[in-house]
């Protein structure tokens, strides 16, 4: 007994008279990273287990770290436009700001607007300025040789979640003229900043009324454009009809551009009442549509103001259609159907001839 009060086990008991060893106690250090990681005398079932966690582990991590840089990005843009706008000050001070000689002569060749010397200077990628009257949209637009610098990057090019509003790349903008069609991209960053009012075109007749005119001036020349459609567009093939109007930048003759207008009429919400002839210009502005689950665009495409045109748009003639044209998801989710060519087709110069033509004459289902 006196030897099991000590601590000892009697031999010839089980245990071949071998003293136990007493287990080492863990630093919590130590119990957390044998917890956490893999080690040695661990069952395959427990390696599994911990490599999973530290995987999931990993992803949490990175999705905290991605949801603070985004929330310091929209801090950082709203003490940038306290003033209720959406342009970073440090823009709106170089687009103010007296042009000096030196930054003139700078201008590439052909410019005529020396209003924009300074940002020209700031950023040899600015290629002019985009304003819509009656919006927060007030904003640089530059282009580069691709279609993905400018999605994460301010005008400065340093890394920031909103971007900058860019012209696509196949579609120079230069002193020797301007593409067909310029297809600007911009984010929709929802309530204010960069191109999230577009989305009051499609929710609110009203508000095109208001704002029927894009005003685009580039290095060059200064433009307005008159909006001839708005329409919402799928981009997935797994959703259903994919209308690729990004890109009908350049047509190459007189059936490919009344192809684009037909489709950009078909689906637009509204009829304008803007007419549209063969060899007018185009503008495109295309932002991710954020009132569905589905990867849509909304999409809002203007008519070049002609010489000598009067620029202003007779906004009586304004209306939502009747029937628009959608793709297979959407159909599914709302229950719209195509029900045939309601607008009024006569404001696009030729297009019944080139309908007759092709076969494509679509007449309205009788309800």
């Amino acid at each position: 007994m006196a030897e099991m009060d000590m601590g000892f086990t009697p031999r010839g008991n089980g245990s071949n008279g071998k003293k136990h060893k007493k287990k080492k106690k863990q630093s919590f250090m130590q119990s957390v990273v044998t917890g956490l990681f893999p080690c040695k005398g661990d069952s395959t079932g427990e390696i599994i287990r911990k490599i999973v966690f530290l995987a999931a582990l990993i992803i949490l991590v990175v999705s905290l770290v991605m949801i603070a840089v985004y929330f310091m990005q929209f801090k950082k843009l709203g003490d940038n436009t306290a003033d209720g706008t959406i342009t970073d000050k440090t823009i709106v001070e170089l687009k103010n700001r007296e042009p000096t000689k030196e930054n003139i002569e700078k201008l590439p060749e052909g410019s005529i607007n020396e209003k924009y010397a300074e940002l020209y200077a700031e950023n040899n990628d600015f290629v002019g300025w985009l304003n819509i009257p009656g919006t927060n949209i007030d904003l640089p637009v530059v282009q580069t040789t691709d279609n993905d610098f400018y999605l994460h990057r301010n005008f400065q090019k340093q890394y920031e979640f909103a971007g900058t509003l860019f012209a696509d790349y196949e579609g120079v903008i230069s002193k020797d003229g301007m593409p067909q069609n310029t297809v600007i991209y911009g984010h929709n960053m929802r309530y204010k900043f960069q191109f999230a009012q577009l989305m009051n075109y499609k929710r609110n007749i009203s508000f095109l009324k208001a704002s029927p005119v894009i005003s685009f001036n580039t290095l060059y020349n200064d433009n307005m454009y008159k909006i001839v459609s708005v329409f919402v567009t799928n981009i997935k093939e797994e959703h259903g009809e994919v209308f690729p109007y990004y890109k009908d930048i350049y047509f190459k003759n007189r059936d490919e551009f009344f192809n684009f207008v037909l489709e950009i009429e078909d689906r637009s919400l509204y009829e304008t009442g803007v007419d549209v002839e063969y060899g007018d210009e185009f503008i495109t502005l295309s932002t991710c549509d954020q009132d569905t689950s589905l990867d849509l665009r909304l999409v809002i495409v203007a008519r070049k103001v002609r010489p000598n045109e009067n620029p202003e748009v007779n906004t009586e003639l304004i209306k939502r259609k009747t029937s628009i044209k959608y793709f297979d998801a959407y159909y599914k989710i709302y229950g719209n159907t195509w029900n045939g060519r309601t607008w009024d087709t006569s404001l696009v110069k030729g297009m019944d001839a080139y309908l007759e033509e092709n076969g494509l004459v679509d007449k309205p289902k009788e309800s």
